[in-house]
């Protein structure tokens, strides 16, 4: 099926660019095999006359491959380095103000070759450092002399993991899970970590990010979009000390070497695709997995094979951390959960799922659990209260319609994307929406045609959700002229004024409130 799937797509990329002049740049390319090369080129010689293909690679060996004169690509100068280093390592300091540290700054630069990931990942370390002896520390360090580190940048980033605190690098070397030039969230990150112990609250978690983050470990590369949420990358270069770091306890399923390592890991990733019970089969005796993570690499939804949720996943009874998301599921089997009794996250996002297996509800240690864009979902399972851990849940487009009874989740910190569906007698209420208290993110309420006064509106109490930034409120059609009685009804629906955005549908009042 992989094969014809290619086969396919080399057919229609050969069409595509027949007669057509193109500019072609492969990034980052390590494949030295001539015949693979040999087999990609014939794809593009049938384009038109000035037609390029541009490779980029950091092995003389592939360039020399190619056939054509390789151009290198020179370091930064030493007054460019230095200028570079200070701006990150100074930060909010004046250098002349510092004499000494300027002093041993630039020789510290001088080590980094020219090389910007050096320099960024030392000024990381050394802004937060304003004795002179704590620099000369980095400056004459033995690691600099370590012959496998001959090219100045590795012995920079083993520097920067050198000095974190060890509950950091626990952290930072949980992150060999995600593979080279992938974008992750930081949400998921973050809930991950404390999933798995790493950290115990979320604010300090959020303060690890942002520290790895500083020294350039984790770098931003662009804004999330629903389509794609990821925003942060780790280089290649950082992605292979993570992995050294983390001694074959994260792995790539993918890049799994035999039984002795999978035996070693206890945090999987692997990439999404057509038959993934082929590929988790080995897993079934990991009982002491305890993450389980599918990359979506192709942005594609994927059939999950009856197998793996009958057969496999309840043998991994130690999993703290399992996503099964944008796998084309529509239902789970009941007893799913009964021996996953350690799971602590869990995500169902973008899944067709219908319904939760009431076994969920026996996860007392639940902490995190996405449901986001799961449009079949209609309803939660009737003892969610038994979720005593449960702190955040995101049920960004569910459109729920029966009551949520929120106050009974007692430990639950953050509610994020509500759609909730008001239906009247026996469903969904505005009682139902006032117990809500740490609501983030967005929030739209539909068939307010439902709601009888005013005084009903009042109940959701909309002014206390501080944390709403985007509002939807939306009436369906009805013959009846209730423009008087749907202008209170909007009157008492006014948000916090941390509001940035807010939408009204189907709205018939004659006018909208006054403030």
């Amino acid at each position: 099926m992989v094969d014809n799937n290619l086969n396919q797509l080399q057919v229609k990329l050969k069409e595509s660019l027949k007669g057509k002049k193109f500019l072609i740049v492969l990034d980052d390319v390590w494949n030295e095999n001539y015949k693979e090369w040999d087999d990609l080129r014939n794809l593009f010689v049938q384009g038109d006359v000035g037609s390029k293909i541009i490779v980029t690679t950091r092995k003389e060996s592939v360039a020399l491959m190619m056939g054509c004169g390789a151009i290198n690509v020179g370091t930064l100068s030493s007054e460019v380095s230095w200028d570079l280093f200070k701006r990150h390592s100074f930060e909010n300091r004046d250098p002349e103000d510092h004499p000494e540290l300027e002093e041993v700054g630039i020789q510290i630069a001088h080590k980094c070759k020219g090389l910007p990931l050096a320099l960024k990942a030392l000024a990381g370390i050394l802004r937060s450092k304003s004795e002179v002896d704590e620099w000369r520390d980095i400056l004459r360090s033995e690691i600099w002399e370590l012959q496998s580190c001959s090219n100045g940048i590795l012995p920079a980033l083993m520097l920067s993991y050198n000095d974190l605190h060890p509950q950091l690098k626990r952290c930072f070397a949980f992150c060999a899970i995600y593979p080279k030039d992938y974008l992750f969230c930081k949400e998921q990150v973050i809930h991950l970590w404390i999933a798995n112990g790493l950290v115990q609250q979320l604010h300090s978690a959020n303060h690890y990010f942002l520290e790895l983050r500083s020294r350039s470990l984790f770098e931003k590369v662009q804004e999330s979009s629903e389509w794609n949420p990821g925003e942060f990358l780790m280089h290649d270069l950082v992605n292979d000390l993570a992995q050294i770091a983390s001694s074959n306890l994260c792995i790539r399923l993918e890049e799994n070497l035999g039984s002795h390592m999978l035996e070693q890991s206890r945090h999987i990733s692997y990439s999404m695709g057509l038959d993934d019970f082929k590929k988790l089969k080995p897993l079934y005796k990991l009982e002491q997995l305890r993450t389980l993570l599918p990359i979506n690499i192709q942005q594609h939804s994927y059939c999950l094979s009856k197998r793996i949720l009958h057969d496999i996943l309840p043998r991994l009874t130690s999993l703290r951390a399992l996503s099964l998301s944008h796998y084309s599921i529509e239902e789970l089997p009941n007893d799913l959960f009964i021996k996953l009794k350690y799971l602590r996250f869990l995500d169902f996002s973008w899944t067709k799922i219908k319904k939760l297996p009431d076994s969920i509800c026996l996860l007392y240690n639940l902490e995190t659990l996405l449901l986001s864009h799961c449009s079949y979902l209609k309803e939660l399972p009737l003892h969610m209260e038994k979720l005593i851990n449960l702190r955040h849940l995101d049920i960004s487009e569910a459109y729920l319609t029966t009551p949520l009874h929120l106050s009974k989740l007692k430990s639950l910190h953050a509610l994020v994307g509500a759609n909730l569906i008001l239906s009247g007698r026996g469903g969904l209420r505005m009682e139902d929406l006032g117990e809500v208290h740490n609501l983030y993110g967005s929030l739209s309420i539909l068939e307010l045609q439902n709601v009888v006064d005013r005084r009903e509106s009042l109940k959701a109490n909309m002014r206390e959700k501080k944390h709403v930034e985007r509002l939807s409120l939306e009436w369906s059609g009805s013959n009846a002229d209730n423009s008087q009685t749907e202008r209170e009804i909007l009157d008492e629906l006014q948000p916090n004024t941390n509001i940035k955005e807010v939408q009204i549908i189907r709205y018939r009042g004659t006018k909208f409130p006054s403030k």
